[in-house]
């Protein structure tokens, strides 16, 4: 009898990674890991060539902004964005405890990021994608259950 209980338990493990919740589960994940190493990467250019050549970043966008150069801006994408969505993505795929609400956290974390960009250095068409990603992030995880395990 306890071993069928614990077939039954396995199916319903499996159901809960393979289901309808589990790809959904892991489709925002794939966005979380790749928009993290995509914040990763685009920072770490900024912050190791600080005169934006790397990423064509515009210096003339800087003056009356908190910068004066675009290594502080690489730094804080790929630490609070870069790091912020990879560990979402991360937490997000292991379905660990809190989840959900850390990838809402991280989706409303990318929108602010964005508005504040736009604030200091006026609009930019990849700030709008990106607000667009944080948007889809944050909606993805409000309709996604809570930890299936």
């Amino acid at each position: 009898m306890a071993g069928r209980y614990g077939v039954m338990a396995a199916r319903a493990a499996r159901s809960a990674r393979t289901g309808p919740a589990g790809v959904s589960r892991r489709a925002l994940a794939t966005v979380e890991l790749l928009t993290g190493a995509t914040a990763v990467a685009g920072g770490a250019l900024l912050a190791a060539v600080p005169d934006g050549s790397l990423l064509r970043a515009d210096p003339a966008v800087l003056p009356g902004s908190p910068f004066r150069d675009w290594r502080a801006p690489g730094v804080l994408l790929a630490g609070l964005v870069g790091g912020g969505y990879l560990l979402a993505g991360w937490w997000q795929w292991h379905d660990r405890r809190y989840a959900r609400e850390l990838s809402m956290a991280a989706g409303a974390g990318l929108v602010c990021f964005e508005a504040a960009e736009w604030a200091w250095l006026g609009f930019q068409p990849l700030e709008a994608v990106f607000a667009g990603v944080g948007v889809a992030v944050l909606a993805a995880a409000w309709r996604a259950p809570a930890r299936s395990r």
